[in-house]
């Protein structure tokens, strides 16, 4: 079963269960009300039955449970009556079926029940019921429905009081065909619109579908979902066309590393090749033997730092290394040391400021030393690289030529190198490792070009709140 045809499943269910619901509240009420209603009028009549003469002529002894129901005064007390001595007998019988024959007479009686006969004896409270009784002495006939009280009669009678159910059968079957109806037109209403709106609401759902098997299929993932709106839909929509962008972005940045690393692997490889050659197939001097080997080893050992920072940048973060709190000055003062010693010609002038942030302490190693390096490779020996630590920002500046306006936007870029950076060693990936850092930390680089001169490089990190 489709999505959708659950959705009008469920929605033509739920109307059916408010429908079910209401009508059922509807038909109870009635009936209670109905039936109270009758119970009321053979409760009056009960009493007005009670409360007729009970003398059949002057003088004459009025028997036990007899009652004058054919009196004058009683006209109005329509319905059936009944009078029910305790051993049984049925004394008084009015309204019901009757005929004579033969000088015989035969009528239709109540029935007579033992909770009938506890009533007579006075052992029982009054109560209701409803029976069905012949219409008529021919037994082929159907019977009726009847509403019938029974009461205690002094001094040892039961009086019955009977009308027919059919002020309350009557409306209640209209109001079951009522509900019927209603509930049939509602359930189908109810699919019908739950079709609509099924259709409308799935329209969007369709379309992520289409896309997203058109993106399988195609390994195109230019294609994006055109939707408006803010309701769940539409932000569905949104973060689905955010997340095709970002798989395009990476799948965009993997083939540009890929072509830009093997660009870049190709340079040395041909070196080398080619000075193995040389060695191999000429008879050269010792001294020009030994510049060759020395030549291939350097090529060797810039092939490897090539590869290793390739790799970095392929694999971002290691979700294995674990986040702990780390004092950025003292990171920087340890990476400055370090740097004072692989290059004693440049001079470090350092200003830091206690700052506590979250990361990783070897990537943010690299990425610090990876600034002092490229601000080594630029500033003049006599001119101090300028470190300082401040707010969570690590910011070197060095006194070199500076960058030209048209290369500040493309500085941390992967393999980008300036026109004047070509002739100097380097792959041109260690500032956009600097950057992939900070973003995996949560922070920003940025590049300045004072107006005195040099480049200043600055990493921004969230600082901790050391409280």
């Amino acid at each position: 079963m489709s999505f959708r045809t659950r959705l009008i499943v469920v929605s033509a269910l739920a109307v059916a269960s408010a429908i079910l619901l209401v009508s059922g509240t509807v038909y109870f009420t009635v009936r209670n009300q109905l039936y109270n209603e009758l119970d009321g009028s053979l409760k009056d009549r009960s009493a007005q039955a009670v409360s007729l003469p009970r003398r059949l002529t002057a003088g004459s002894k009025v028997p036990d449970c007899y009652m004058n129901i054919s009196n004058k005064l009683a006209h109005k007390l329509d319905g059936y009556y009944q009078t029910v001595r305790v051993t049984g007998e049925v004394l008084v019988t009015k309204g019901l079926p009757r005929e004579v024959r033969k000088g015989r007479i035969r009528e239709v009686q109540l029935p007579v029940s033992s909770d009938v006969l506890s009533v007579a004896g006075n052992r029982s409270k009054a109560f209701v019921d409803t029976i069905k009784v012949p219409v008529s002495l021919n037994p082929n006939l159907p019977k009726q429905e009847i509403r019938i009280r029974t009461s205690f009669l002094p001094p040892n009678c039961a009086l019955q009081v009977a009308r027919p159910a059919a002020s309350v059968t009557d409306p209640l079957r209209l109001i079951t065909v009522a509900v019927l109806v209603v509930g049939l037109g509602g359930i189908g209403l109810a699919a019908v619109l739950g079709w609509v709106i099924a259709s409308a609401a799935m329209r969007p759902v369709r379309s992520m579908t289409e896309t997203s098997e058109y993106v399988s299929r195609t390994r195109d993932l230019s294609r994006r979902i055109e939707m408006g709106g803010r309701d769940e839909l539409a932000r569905l929509a949104k973060s689905f066309n955010t997340m095709l962008e970002a798989l395009e972005h990476s799948l965009r940045s993997q083939r540009q590393l890929v072509a830009d690393a093997s660009h870049e692997l190709r340079t040395p490889l041909t070196t080398a090749k080619t000075n193995v050659e040389v060695l191999r197939r000429t008879n050269l001097p010792s001294e020009e033997q030994d510049a060759i080997l020395r030549d291939v080893s350097q090529q060797i050992d810039e092939l490897a730092v090539l590869v290793t920072d390739i790799v970095d940048l392929a694999r971002g973060v290691e979700p294995n290394l674990e986040v702990e709190d780390v004092r950025l000055d003292l990171l920087v003062e340890q990476t400055v040391a370090r740097a004072r010693r692989l290059s004693p010609r440049n001079e470090f002038e350092l200003e830091l400021e206690p700052c506590l942030v979250r990361g990783v302490p070897s990537r943010l190693e690299r990425a610090v030393a990876n600034l002092l390096d490229n601000a080594c490779k630029w500033s003049p020996p006599e001119a101090p690289i300028e470190v300082k630590v401040s707010a969570g920002a690590v910011s070197v500046r060095d006194h070199g030529q500076g960058i030209d306006d048209a290369d500040l936007p493309l500085v941390f870029d992967r393999f980008y190198r300036a026109a004047a950076a070509r002739a100097l060693p380097g792959s041109g990936l260690g500032l956009a490792i600097v950057r992939q850092v900070a973003e995996s930390h949560g922070g920003s680089v940025s590049v300045e070009r004072p107006s005195d001169g040099g480049a200043l490089l600055r990493i921004e990190l969230p600082v901790v709140d050391e409280d």
